[in-house]
């Protein structure tokens, strides 16, 4: 439930202070961070949803959840202004790359181990 709340909370603050937060550059700036965190919560709350329906061992996708995710921070960040668009997509790639990292760490990298190639002699 605590998810849930900063969702809300967050998609909430930004529209009460749609009017300020378009007011200049850096507020413009703080709605695409603003949006980005949005994406993060999002994105936690599906995975933690699809680990409890699906099984600890399920991973997240680029195409389904992570871009539906995406997407949705976008139209927060689209009510707010149009700058803040741009600021939440790389503030929200920043953030994708920084849980990835995170998460091969406590996880363990999902790579194939390599694999020794043997040479052929010439004859």
């Amino acid at each position: 439930k605590q998810w849930y709340q900063r969702r809300v909370a967050i998609t909430a603050g930004s529209q009460t202070f749609k009017a300020q937060l378009a007011e200049t550059k850096g507020m413009t700036i703080l709605g695409g961070g603003i949006a980005s965190m949005f994406f993060m919560f999002v994105l936690t709350a599906i995975g933690n949803l699809e680990g409890i329906m699906m099984g600890k061992g399920f991973e997240l996708q680029l195409i389904p959840e992570v871009a539906f995710s995406l997407v949705l921070s976008l139209v927060v960040a689209g009510s707010i202004h149009r700058v803040s668009i741009t600021c939440c997509v790389i503030f929200s790639l920043v953030i994708l790359y920084f849980m990835n990292s995170i998460s091969q760490k406590t996880h363990g990298v999902s790579e194939a181990a390599p694999t020794k190639l043997e040479k052929k002699k010439r004859r």
